[in-house]
C-alpha cells in the first residue's frame, strides 16, 4: 500500500496530545489504523511554552499511534488554536475572461485570490473560505461555473495566526521528523466532524470547550462565518475548583471528571464525596453541591464570554436557528446542555463526533471532536500543501506567506 492513502491529523492541545493515523476503506469508510493519545507537556491556551517538553508529548503520541499502525508516517495536518487567531470577511469582484461570458473555474480560483485581506506584519493566512457568490449583482449563488454572467463576487472568510506562534507549533512537530503538510484551525475541524449539513445551511454556532480556550465558529448558508478563540478553558475549571477545595491540580480534575455538574441544584442535597488526604492532612468529606458551585460559576461566565463574543464582535442580535452545538471534553460535564440552554432560546445539543462510516466507537467523544475533525479536513482537502516553519520566507515576513497562499488557495469545489 502507497503512502500517499495514509492520512495523519495531530491534536496538539493544553492537555492532551492524539496522533491519528487512517485511510479510506473500499466502500468510503474511515479506517482507523493508529491512535496515540498521550497527556500533553509544555502547552499552554494553545502556545508552546516549552519546545523540548511539547516535543517530548508529541513524540510519545506519534510513536504510540505508529505502533498500532506498524509503520512509520513523514507527514501530519496539526490543528491550531489560541488567542492570537483572528477572522475577517472580505470581499472581491472580477470580469470574467471568457468569450462567451461563461465563469469558468479558473475565474473563480482568481477571484478567491483576489479576496485574501491584506495581511498585517507577523501574521500569517490560513485559511481562506467562500463564504457566498454573486453573478451581476444577483447574491447567495452557491457555485457560480458555468454560469454567464459580466462579474462575478466573493464574500470570504479569511482566518489569521500569528507567524511565530504557528512557527513554535510547527517546529514542536517537524522536530519529530514528522512534517506538517497544513495547519487546521481547530473549530473549523471540530465542525467537519459533528455539525450535520442542515445545521451548516441554517446557520449554527459551534463552541468547542478544550482545555485551554474555548472555540467558536458560526455557519451560515453552509460556510463558516465568524470565528474567535476565548482563552478559557477545562482547565480553568479544574483550577478553581483546586482553590475551592484546597487540593493539587490532579486531585480536582479527577472529582471535577467523577462528581462535576454543571447545575449544583440538580445534585442531591445530602450527597458527598470524600476528598482525599493531602501532605499528611487526612481525608474529609464534601457535600458534592459544594464543588459543583465553582464549576457552574466559571461555566456561566464562560457562556455568557460566548454570548458577548457573538453579540459584540459578530453583530448577531440573535443566534441562528440552527442552535447552538457544544463540543470539547468539557461538554461531557453534566448538566452543561442545561445551563446553557437557560441562556438562550435556539436549540441546544452536546456535539459527538458521528455519522462517520468505519469510526471506532473510543472516538465517539466530544473530547475526540477536534482530532477527529482535524483528519476529517485532512481528507477532504488533501491536495492542500504549504510550507511552515524553517523557510526564508517565513523568516523573511508576510508578503511572502500571502503569496504562498495565493499560489495554494482553497480549492472552490469543497
Amino acid at each position: 500500500m502507497s503512502k500517499e492513502m495514509f492520512y495523519t491529523a495531530m491534536d496538539l492541545g493544553t492537555t492532551k496530545v492524539c496522533t491519528l493515523i487512517a485511510r479510506i476503506g473500499p466502500e468510503g469508510e474511515l479506517k482507523v489504523l493508529g491512535m496515540g493519545i498521550t497527556p500533553s507537556m509544555g502547552m499552554q491556551k494553545g502556545l508552546v511554552e516549552s519546545i523540548q517538553e511539547a516535543q517530548g508529548a508529541v513524540r510519545s503520541s506519534l510513536e504510540e499511534a505508529q505502533r498500532y499502525l506498524g509503520r512509520g508516517v513523514s507527514w501530519t495536518y496539526l490543528g491550531v488554536t489560541g488567542n492570537h487567531i483572528t477572522c475577517v470577511n472580505t470581499s472581491a469582484s472580477l470580469k470574467t475572461s471568457q468569450d462567451d461570458g461563461t465563469i469558468s473555474s479558473q475565474d473563480i480560483q482568481r477571484l478567491i485570490e483576489s479576496s485574501c485581506p491584506d495581511v498585517p506584519e507577523g501574521k500569517e493566512v490560513l485559511h481562506v473560505i467562500p463564504i457566498s457568490y454573486g453573478v451581476d449583482g444577483l447574491e447567495g449563488v452557491r457555485n457560480p461555473i458555468g454560469l454567464h454572467a459580466e462579474e462575478v463576487q466573493v464574500e470570504s472568510h479569511a482566518v489569521l495566526g500569528d507567524i511565530p506562534v504557528l512557527r513554535n507549533l510547527v517546529k514542536a512537530v517537524e522536530g519529530c521528523k514528522l512534517s506538517v503538510r497544513s495547519l487546521v484551525l481547530q473549530p473549523l475541524a471540530a465542525a467537519e466532524a459533528i455539525l450535520t449539513e442542515s445545521e451548516r445551511e441554517m446557520g449554527a454556532v459551534m463552541v468547542d470547550i478544550g482545555g485551554g480556550t474555548t472555540d467558536v465558529v458560526v455557519f451560515k448558508m453552509g460556510s463558516p462565518w465568524y470565528t474567535s478563540v476565548i482563552p478559557v478553558g477545562g482547565n480553568q475549571l479544574t483550577r478553581d475548583l483546586s482553590v475551592a477545595i484546597g487540593s493539587p491540580f490532579f486531585v480536582a480534575e479527577e472529582i471535577k471528571t467523577k462528581w462535576g455538574h454543571a447545575l449544583p441544584e440538580e445534585v442531591p442535597s445530602d450527597e458527598e464525596v470524600q476528598i482525599p488526604g493531602f501532605q499528611g492532612q487526612p481525608r474529609r468529606s464534601v457535600k458534592r453541591r459544594t464543588l459543583c458551585r465553582p464549576l457552574h460559576e466559571r461555566l456561566s461566565e464562560t457562556v455568557k464570554l460566548v454570548l458577548l463574543r457573538l453579540r459584540e464582535e459578530a453583530g448577531l442580535r440573535q443566534l441562528p436557528p440552527g442552535g447552538l452545538v457544544i463540543t470539547g471534553g468539557t461538554a461531557e460535564i453534566p448538566g452543561l446542555k442545561e445551563l446553557v440552554q437557560t441562556f438562550t432560546s435556539v436549540p441546544v445539543r452536546i456535539g459527538y463526533p458521528a455519522g462517520i462510516m468505519g469510526l471506532p466507537s473510543e472516538l465517539k467523544k466530544p473530547a475526540f471532536s477536534t482530532s477527529v475533525g482535524t483528519l476529517l479536513w485532512g481528507i477532504k482537502h488533501q491536495g492542500e500543501k504549504r510550507t511552515y516553519g524553517n523557510s526564508q520566507k517565513v523568516m523573511g515576513g508576510h508578503k511572502s506567506l500571502v503569496d504562498r497562499f495565493r499560489r495554494k488557495a482553497e480549492k472552490v469545489t469543497t
